[in-house]
């Protein structure tokens, strides 16, 4: 058998494509399964804003001024055409669709001060709330506008005379292959629209007030 030396040894190129392949493939194989997450990510960030978005432009279009416990149901469905992934995701989870889209409707009041005269400030209260509910008795606060929505707080350009609907949905996204790694990540989105047609929308107990009801004056 023919002796090798080591510098015949450095200088042999056999197998190197497969010591390259297997160094290689395994980084390929993360990158690969790191963009199928972010690719689905981006798909359902972009359902839960098209739900939330028709669902603050769908109670904008009352046109009587007047929203009942069953018009805010009715409306809050159409979630589930826009997003049936949602359904899906619930279905192989073997959980409630609405343990993982979290929603809320709101109409939210600007007032100012009785003392003001000009130059006031506007302070924005539930009027009324459904679904998750924002709280009653509460002044919201402003924040900056590329801040995370939350139940307590408007971006501060909505900040105005008038009335705001509020449509709030947060998913619990679970990703396919890196849920070990990053677990579930919460996506928020919330949008907000003035009435089209009439100045304020008021709730209208007539249908119930279970699931959505009139907050108290302050």
């Amino acid at each position: 058998m023919p002796r090798l030396s080591l510098t015949h040894f450095g200088r042999d190129r056999r197998g190197l494509a497969i010591v390259e392949f297997a160094v290689i493939a395994p980084v390929m194989i993360l990158l690969s399964c790191v963009s199928v997450d972010l690719v689905r990510y981006i798909f359902f960030l972009r359902k839960v804003e098209l739900a939330a978005s028709t669902m603050a432009d769908l109670v904008a279009r009352n046109d009587t001024g007047k929203i009942t416990q069953a018009d805010i149901l009715s409306i809050s469905k159409t979630q589930l055409v826009i997003f049936p992934e949602a359904m899906k995701a619930a279905r192989d989870g073997g959980t409630s669709v609405w343990s993982l889209l979290r929603w809320s409707l709101s109409g939210v009041q600007f007032r100012t001060l009785p003392t003001c005269t000009s130059q006031c400030t506007y302070i924005p209260t539930v009027s009324w709330t459904s679904g998750q509910k924002r709280p009653c008795l509460v002044p919201l606060q402003a924040a900056p506008n590329t801040a995370t929505p939350s139940p307590t707080t408007l971006p501060s350009d909505t900040f105005g005379p008038g009335f705001l609907v509020v449509a709030d949905i947060v998913y619990t996204y679970k990703p396919l292959i890196a849920q070990s790694v990053v677990g579930s990540i919460d996506i928020a989105k919330s949008f907000y629209f003035a009435p089209r047609y009439v100045s304020a929308i008021a709730f209208d107990p007539s249908g119930g007030s279970t699931s959505a009801f009139a907050c108290p004056l302050s």
